[in-house]
């Protein structure tokens, strides 16, 4: 696992509308959700507004690392990309990066601009499992 994202990697992912985020229960079973993540890539952290009672944020409290998938289908399968990186967790409700996280979030996905977000799940990137695809990406 090699621990920077390249430059089609970081832009694919900075460009994503959705991934997915993965992890572990109190019962030891994997749950994965779908999310609508805005990067911050100086920070290296993907930051996602979300309720802080729902699964994937108590999983993520109580343990925090998570495994976080980008990627495309496509019919003709040399068309799929995408992204798998490890990731530790970490909760959000108010301070600096409370407000730099809103900020990000808002700029990407006009639809937070309408919500009041008190509660932003962010996601350090540790490593990069896995990419397929991005040499001809865009």
């Amino acid at each position: 696992m090699k621990k920077n994202l390249n430059a089609k990697e970081r832009a694919y992912v900075e460009r994503a509308r959705v991934c997915h985020v993965g992890s572990v229960g109190a019962d030891g079973h994997p749950h994965t959700a779908p999310v609508s993540p805005a990067c911050d890539a100086k920070a290296r952290t993907f930051y996602v507004g979300t309720d802080r009672g729902g699964r994937t944020a108590t999983n993520l409290r109580a343990r925090p690392r998570a495994s976080v998938a980008f990627d495309d289908y496509a019919e003709s399968w040399r068309g799929l990309h995408g992204v798998i990186l490890r990731a530790r967790a970490y909760k959000l409700e108010r301070g600096k990066e409370f407000e730099r996280a809103i900020g990000v979030l808002q700029k990407k996905f006009r639809q937070y601009r309408s919500i009041e977000i008190d509660y932003v799940l962010a996601l350090r990137v540790e490593g990069v499992v896995a990419s397929w695809g991005l040499t001809s990406r865009r």
